[in-house]
Formats: C-alpha cells, sequence, structure tokens
C-alpha cells in the first residue's frame, strides 16, 4: 500500500531570487566595508578619537580575519 504525500508548495521564485541577491551582494561588499573600516579607524585614531578608533579599527580587522579563515577553509575543504 502506497502513501500519498501532499504536494510542496514552491515557494515564490521572487522571494527567493531576491534574498540570494542581497546575501550575494552583502557578500561581495564586505572587502570594501573592511577596507572602509580599516581606514576610518586609523583617521579615528589620529583625531585621537579613543574608543571609536579602537572599534572601528578592530572592527575591520576581525573583517580581514574572517575573509583569511573563510579562504583559508574553502582551500583546506578542497583540498
Amino acid at each position: 500500500m502506497r502513501i500519498r504525500l501532499p504536494k510542496r508548495q514552491p515557494s515564490p521564485p521572487g522571494a527567493e531570487a531576491f534574498l540570494a541577491q542581497c546575501c550575494e551582494a552583502l557578500d561581495r561588499s564586505i572587502p570594501g566595508l573592511r577596507t572602509a573600516l580599516m581606514i576610518a579607524g586609523l583617521v579615528a585614531a589620529a583625531a585621537r578619537t579613543g574608543p571609536i578608533a579602537d572599534f572601528l579599527f578592530v572592527a575591520g580587522l576581525l573583517f580581514h580575519l574572517a575573509i583569511s579563515f573563510e579562504r583559508w577553509w574553502i582551500v583546506k575543504r578542497t583540498r
């Protein structure tokens, strides 16, 4: 005896495509954001703003480390 499974309702292709496009755009913007944050941190440090400079520079540095880790992880996984 066969059990009939209900048909899957497809998600609207527009929403899925929009989400994929947004994620891809965000992924492409991170290297630029990393550079902008590090430069802003250096400028803020030159202006002696204290914790703001530290935050900006460390945020840029963390983005840099995340990108480096992602590249390392992809290389390690494909070998």
